[in-house]
C-alpha cells in the first residue's frame, strides 16, 4: 500500500498527487516513504486516576507534565504538622478552667470549651504525603495529599515506568 512522502497518508492507487496535503506522488516518493516511516511508539499507561497520569514516556499532573526520562528516582515522605497550638489553647483552657471552677461557672464552662476545641483541633491535623522525584538538577516535590494510599500508588506507578524505560 502506497504512502505520501509528504504527510504519510495513504494514497489511492494510481493517483498522481495525494489527496490529503496535495503533494505530488511518484514511484520511487512511495517506496520512501514506506522506508522512513517511523515505527510505532506505544505509550503504556501504570497509572490514570483522578488528575494523575503516569505513563512510561511521562508523569502529568494536571496542567504539569514531567518527562520519564529526567527522572532517576522517586520516593514518598510524610510531613507531620506541628502541634503546638492546640497544646498550647488545651493548656490554656485547663488553667482557665481550674483557676475558674471556685469563682465563676461561666469561666469554668468557658476553659472546658476550650479544652474541647483544642482537643479536636488535635486530631484534626494529619500528616501531608509528598512524591518527590529526584533527578539530575535536583530534587522536586511533584504533588501531595493527605491521602497516604493515594501517594503510594502514584510513587509505585512512576516506580514500574522507571523500571519499564530500562
Amino acid at each position: 500500500m502506497p504512502f505520501c512522502s509528504s504527510c504519510g497518508s495513504t494514497l489511492s492507487s494510481g493517483s498522481a498527487f495525494c489527496n490529503a496535503c496535495g503533494h505530488s506522488t511518484s514511484q520511487t516518493s512511495t517506496a520512501t516513504a514506506v522506508a522512513v516511516q517511523p515505527p510505532s511508539t506505544s505509550e503504556r499507561r501504570f497509572l490514570e486516576d483522578q488528575n494523575v497520569l503516569v505513563t512510561n514516556t511521562r508523569l502529568v499532573k494536571g496542567n504539569e507534565t514531567f518527562a520519564m526520562s529526567g527522572i532517576t528516582s522517586v520516593m514518598s515522605f510524610p510531613e507531620i504538622p506541628s502541634k503546638k497550638g492546640p497544646i498550647i489553647l488545651m493548656v490554656f483552657g485547663g488553667l482557665i478552667f481550674l483557676f475558674s471552677v471556685q469563682s465563676s461557672w461561666g469561666a469554668a464552662f468557658f476553659g472546658v470549651l476550650l479544652v474541647a476545641l483544642s482537643f479536636w483541633w488535635f486530631r484534626s491535623i494529619k500528616p501531608i504525603y509528598h512524591v518527590r522525584l529526584v533527578t539530575a538538577s535536583g530534587q522536586r516535590d511533584a504533588m501531595s495529599n493527605s491521602d497516604g494510599a493515594y501517594i503510594d500508588k502514584i510513587v509505585e506507578a512512576v516506580n514500574q515506568a522507571i523500571i519499564h524505560r530500562g
